[in-house]
């Protein structure tokens, strides 16, 4: 065992306190870097509405919101969560009912979870019809868009699933 004046003697870099000074900086910058190359890898896909940038802030644009609501548009969703089966009646005040719809089922959670379905009309009713490529889970919200994307309708629904019918009206902005 080293005395004291041994200890001293060495040079700086075989010190013991070294060690102990080196691995809480050590172990820093590798939790530093690990947490950086995620955050880069990883993208933050959540927010799927209208916004857009306004000198430092994100503002939200009603304008398709508010198109819903002055054409008075409502929808009943059906969906079969068994069968993947989608149908919705369209109403409101339409010189011609769009010739499809696209309909989302946005996650509040990520985006790899979004599912987007077309909706196509029935010989010339406002009735469409869609399936589903996957089940649905969890909390979902609801857009409809047109297909020239002049209005947009939304609902938030929650589980579950198997049968349901939804009513979905637009909203004062």
């Amino acid at each position: 065992m080293k005395t004291e004046q041994e200890y001293a003697l060495d040079p700086w870099y075989k010190q013991p306190w070294l060690l102990l000074a080196m691995i809480p900086l050590v172990a820093t910058v590798i939790a530093g870097t690990t947490f950086l190359v995620v955050s880069i890898i990883s993208s933050d896909g959540i927010v799927k509405d209208d916004y857009y940038r306004e000198a430092r802030g994100y503002i939200s644009d009603p304008t398709k919101i508010q198109a819903a609501y002055d054409k008075n548009i409502a929808a009943n969703l059906a969906i079969d969560n068994l069968t993947g089966d989608l149908s919705l009646r369209l109403s409101g005040d339409f010189s011609s009912y769009p010739d499809r719809l696209y309909l989302d089922f946005v996650s509040p959670t990520h985006q790899k979870y979004d599912l987007s379905i077309v909706l196509k009309q029935v010989a010339g009713q406002p009735f469409y019809l869609g399936s589903l490529s996957a089940p649905i889970e969890g909390k979902r919200y609801i857009m409809i868009n047109a297909a020239d994307a002049s209005w947009r309708l939304r609902a938030e629904i929650n589980p579950p699933y198997e049968q349901r019918n939804f009513s979905i009206r637009a909203e004062k902005p």
